[in-house]
């Protein structure tokens, strides 16, 4: 690349690309470069596709703080981009007395957030909500402005609308290599496409940050690779819930949630296991049945449905539980790391708070004017696993999203795996 960026964001996934879309419209000169063929790979591409509120993020942390930043703009952004997704809610169901006993706290934790809408159930008021859920409920909660959406377009858009207004899109370059001599004003990153100049790096490499910030000489976390296995039903069960079920959570998990897709998928998961590798690990047979098992207890009439498909993803946790996102003034640096599971969710207010730390701790100004136009973009799903939007086209590697436009989504029969 000829000349230096203001700015060079390494790794493409829905945090990257919320990156490139907020520093674009404020009027930097950005590129993104991802190493895989595809934005939206990776752990951005094994994710559930929903939006959540917080009213469980940790009381105080940074993660709670992008949520709900992210929460008060988002919406926007989805109708003015064109972005599927539905504000159905999630009902939170407790199983047995010591859950509900649960209940109470969780919905003081959440108000004491901020997150108000967080409402007792009675369970007259849930089995009306939900006439399909088994009758074995003990007591719940009803959370309205938690939504689902389309994770991988909505990913997509942010990036093209950034590649629409200047930015640029470097897929297949991977960073093997950085210098920044004596704290100089520019860096140079030795990538599979070249070098390339920028005023400041920010890394956005999800499941390969800790790799990517010792390229840097900094050693801040450590990625502790974190599994999530989901089992997905056919559009023909769509009707069968009509917001997303939630089980109280523990210590280390949400839990396995049973929850619909925009397209109408009914799905089943995630699970939560420590693992070795980043890759995307393969499906596990014993898993499939506890999670078969444990949507037809929530939801009995999944025994009349065969499963279309499962997928799995890898979170890149690490030995934190909030987000680590930090400048490095000496390396005009800035490291994105530790979005386990609520990278969607706290997209924009991550984007806000990078923005931000390069505007008041870098003192990086904009080359140019800022933005605030949001043009909607002419996009459609192809059966050949493509998003055409305005005549570009993005491979698509999100199951939700393969699984989404299968002929008949998927399809849905009557016979018991």
């Amino acid at each position: 690349m000829a000349s230096a960026l203001d700015v060079a964001v390494v790794g493409g996934g829905i945090v990257g690309c919320a990156v490139l879309f907020e520093l674009n419209r404020l009027g930097y000169n950005c590129a993104l470069l991802e190493k895989n063929d595809n934005l939206i790979s990776e752990a951005s591409s094994g994710n559930s596709g929903m939006l959540h509120t917080g009213f469980d993020a940790p009381a105080d942390s940074l993660e709670l703080h992008c949520i709900k930043r992210c929460v008060d703009r988002v919406f926007g952004v989805f109708n003015k981009l064109g972005v599927p997704y539905s504000q159905n809610g999630s009902v939170m169901v407790a199983w047995s007395p010591e859950q509900v006993s649960k209940l109470e706290g969780i919905q003081s934790d959440a108000l004491a957030k901020g997150v108000k809408d967080v409402f007792h159930l009675s369970l007259e008021d849930l089995y009306q909500k939900e006439p399909s859920l088994s009758r074995h409920a003990h007591g719940a909660l009803w959370i309205p402005e938690e939504s689902i959406l389309e994770p991988c377009i909505y990913g997509l858009l942010l990036a093209h609308h950034a590649k629409n207004n200047g930015a640029k899109i470097l897929t297949n370059c991977e960073v093997r290599g950085y210098e920044n001599v004596s704290g100089g004003q520019l860096s140079t990153l030795d990538t599979t496409r070249g070098p390339i100049k920028a005023r400041v790096v920010i890394n956005c490499a999800g499941l390969h940050g800790d790799h990517v910030q010792e390229l840097a000489g900094i050693s801040s976390f450590r990625i502790q690779p974190r599994k999530g296995q989901y089992t997905v039903f056919g559009q023909g069960a769509r009707n069968l819930i009509t917001s997303s079920i939630l089980p109280v959570p523990t210590e280390k998990t949400k839990g396995i949630i049973v929850f619909k897709t925009v397209h109408g998928n009914v799905i089943v998961g995630p699970t939560a296991e420590d693992v070795e590798s980043r890759s995307s690990p393969p499906i596990d047979t014993a898993t499939t049945r506890r999670l078969l098992e444990h949507g037809r207890t929530v939801v009995p009439e999944l025994d009349s449905w065969t499963p279309v498909g499962h997928y799995t993803g890898v979170r890149p946790a690490t030995q934190y539980k909030d987000y680590q996102i930090r400048a490095y003034l000496d390396r005009n640096w800035i490291t994105v790391g530790g979005i386990r599971s609520t990278g969607v969710s706290g997209s924009l207010g991550i984007a806000e708070y990078v923005a931000r730390l390069l505007c008041e701790d870098l003192k990086l100004e904009p080359t140019r004017g800022a933005t605030s136009d949001l043009q909607p973009s002419d996009w459609s799903l192809e059966t050949n696993g493509t998003l055409s939007v305005d005549g570009t086209v993005y491979g698509v590697s999100h199951p939700i999203t393969l699984f989404g436009t299968q002929k008949g989504g998927g399809g849905g029969g009557t016979s018991r795996l």
